[in-house]
This record gives structure tokens, sequence and C-alpha cells, in this order.
């Protein structure tokens, strides 16, 4: 069974649930697009909106660190690749709680 979700702009536990995966609710000066949840509506988080100028950087910076990758030879790749899942895994609790309150479904 799933647990209640109310009033989430409200709630503290969404607060500690995103701080605990690192994220946090800022407005950024380009303004926000709100994320709901589809639970009961309430505010989840808060996504920036970028300008075309940030979006061409941001991608610069996506290339660049591509061809940085790609220069990481295959072994060491493996490695980080096996750290990150070790992260995700860290956090599963966490991680699943957040889409279960962004998608509207029950946990398990």
């Amino acid at each position: 069974m799933a647990d209640a979700v109310h009033d989430t702009a409200q709630d503290p536990a969404i607060d500690r649930l995103l701080a605990e995966l690192g994220l946090v609710l800022e407005e950024p000066s380009g303004g926000t697009l709100t994320v709901r949840t589809p639970i009961d509506g309430g505010e989840i988080a808060r996504v920036a909106v970028s300008e075309p100028a940030e979006v061409e950087a941001a991608v610069a910076g996506a290339e660049a660190a591509f061809l940085a990758w790609r220069s990481v030879p295959g072994p060491r790749r493996g490695e980080l690749i096996r750290l990150l899942g070790e992260e995700l895994r860290a956090h599963k609790q966490a991680l699943g709680r957040l889409v279960t309150i962004e998608t509207g479904k029950i946990l398990q």
C-alpha cells in the first residue's frame, strides 16, 4: 500500500528527501517551472528555465565532457560506472520514494 502524500509544497519530508539526494529548491534568476505530483497536485520541485545562451553553454560543456570521457580507458570507465551504480543503490529508498511522489505510483 502506498504512503499517503498530502500538501507536498509544505511537507518537510519532501524537503528532507530532496536534500538527501543533493537537490535543493532555489529560485534561479531566469524563473522556474513547477513540478507537481499527480497524487495531490502538490509541488515537488522547481526546474530552472534556461536562456538559449545557457543551453548552448551546457551543450558545449557536455560535448567537452564527452571528448574527455571517450579518452578514458574502458576498464576505468567501467569502474566509474560501477561506482555510480553503488551510489544509486545507496540511495535506493530515497530515489524510490521520489519516483513514487513524482509519478503517483505505489512504492513497490
